[in-house]
């Protein structure tokens, strides 16, 4: 069973999932492109008759519009008069509103307040007396089973629409989520509707985590943000409000294991190490025994290492949610039966993977060979982005090939007509330029005949930039002018 840990008071929110006290997943809400489906309370605006609509604040950058006919009220009308709307809806009104469309140039979200709630088997429809079977599913028994669970389980203005993945689904199941959505509901109408906030997200992280992590394999969730988030909870799961000062990820070691996951090198228990290395086709993955010499001889000490190895990229896979084609260069074995070992406990470890994984086993040259289904951009991809000094490679010019590109520029240079010029870059630069007892630079301003003038700035990264040209006592009184404003 897992054990689920849930980092929700601030703007990113963060879900983890353990399994024996170790990081296996973990969830971030990333940012949203669409609001649709998601319910606020909102506040009027303004009430406009003539344009048959109601502009409502529900947080976002812009106001929502209502048109009249699609809201509850409007739809009891027969014809929409200036009267009726302004009967439902006065300025200031706070009000229970759905996102329909998103926002778009420079309109505003559409919006209704017949609200409606989807999930895996239904539609529930809170303000709408329906009973609708999808078309999907065929055969005048089986829709008419559902025709009646609907009616015997709606009342009042109850309304269900039951979708075609509820034909071979136990009927108790798809009354859960019924059940589930009319307990929300119930939630939402009940809270004081004094506040612009967001109290329903259809496509919140949470309707995500749990379509991908079943409740009946969730032992306990631990929360920092209890109250505000107990409608997205289910109740039959054991839940723990977490009230330390410490951020829970921290409390619980998960931002360790998170930081950890980003970084190339992954050491083992044992000693040994792993190097993940992600490219453009494929990832990469080295075993390496490390500091670990084991006990008895040298087979051993491989096989063990390759043992220790293989249950962690397992891990690891799962963790930074890498997909695509995966080669692991196991340490070389020669035991036939030691490699089928490997494979049997790498296809036992990735048995709790939700993505459908692959194994083609060792190659010829020793590698092990495998898949992973991609399901979404893996963490890494999604939470950094390339360096913007080597263009994520990994690797910059060295200082002196920095410095040989400089000599040509400033050959170049020196065929015009200038006295002196400015050169800002980094310390190394400056160091290798001016050579021993600034003999290199000194030679330079001989044959160029120029004078050349240094700015030296502190960098990792080996630079330089011609900052300006001209007169020496021009230069001279640019560089007096710059030390005055420090």
């Amino acid at each position: 069973m897992k054990k689920v840990i849930m980092n929700v008071k601030h703007s990113e929110k963060r879900i983890a999932v353990t399994e024996d006290d170790q990081l296996v997943e973990w969830f971030s809400s990333a940012d949203k492109n669409t609001h649709v489906g998601n319910i606020y309370i909102g506040q009027v605006q303004e009430v406009l008759p003539k344009l048959n609509a109601v502009f409502v604040n529900i947080g976002l950058n812009k106001n929502g519009f209502m048109r009249f006919e699609d809201t509850v009220e409007g739809k009891e009308f027969e014809n929409s008069t200036e009267d009726n709307i302004r009967k439902v809806f006065q300025k200031g009104q706070y009000i229970l509103v759905q996102v329909i469309k998103d926002a778009f140039d420079e309109k505003g979200p559409k919006l209704t307040n017949n609200l409606e709630f989807s999930g895996d088997y239904v539609v529930y429809l809170p303000l709408t007396k329906q009973v609708a079977v999808s078309n999907k599913i065929k055969g005048e028994s089986k829709r008419n089973k559902f025709y009646s669970l609907g009616r015997e389980n709606t009342s009042g203005n109850e309304g269900i629409i039951f979708r075609s993945s509820c034909e071979n689904t136990n009927p108790n199941e798809i009354l859960n989520e019924l059940n589930s959505f009319q307990t929300v509901y119930e939630s939402l109408r009940n809270q004081n509707l004094k506040k612009i906030t967001c109290v329903w997200e259809a496509n919140s992280l949470f309707t995500k985590f749990f379509k991908l992590h079943p409740k009946n394999t969730i032992s306990e969730i631990m929360i920092d943000d209890l109250i505000s988030y107990k409608n997205y909870l289910p109740s039959e799961i054991k839940i723990t409000g977490y009230r330390g000062i410490e951020n829970i990820f921290v409390t619980y070691k998960i931002e360790e294991q998170i930081e950890k996951s980003f970084k190339p090198i992954v050491w083992l228990k044992n000693g040994s190490f792993l190097i993940i290395e992600r490219t453009e086709a494929m990832t990469v993955i080295d075993v390496n025994t490390g500091k670990f010499s084991g006990k008895h001889n040298r087979d051993e000490t491989v096989f063990q290492t390759n043992q220790f190895a293989a249950i962690e990229i397992a891990r690891q896979l799962r963790l930074r949610d890498i997909g695509g084609m995966i080669v692991i260069d196991f340490i070389n074995m020669k035991s036939s039966d030691m490699q089928k070992n490997i494979f049997d406990l790498l296809k036992e470890s990735f048995k709790n993977d939700r993505a459908v994984t692959k194994l083609f086993g060792f190659t010829d040259l020793g590698l092990f060979e495998l898949t992973r289904k991609r399901t979404a951009h893996s963490h890494i991809e999604a939470t950094h982005q390339k360096c913007l000094e080597c263009n994520g490679s990994g690797l910059v010019k060295n200082t002196v090939q920095i410095v040989f590109e400089l000599e040509r520029e400033l050959w170049e240079v020196s065929t015009s007509d200038i006295e002196a010029i400015l050169i800002e870059c980094s310390d190394d630069v400056a160091k290798a330029l001016n050579g021993e007892q600034n003999e290199h630079l000194q030679r330079l301003e001989k044959a160029m005949f120029i004078k050349i003038f240094l700015k030296t700035t502190t960098s990792k990264k080996p630079f330089y930039d011609i900052v300006r040209t001209g007169t020496q006592n021009e230069i001279t009184s640019y560089l007096e002018k710059s030390l005055k404003m420090k």
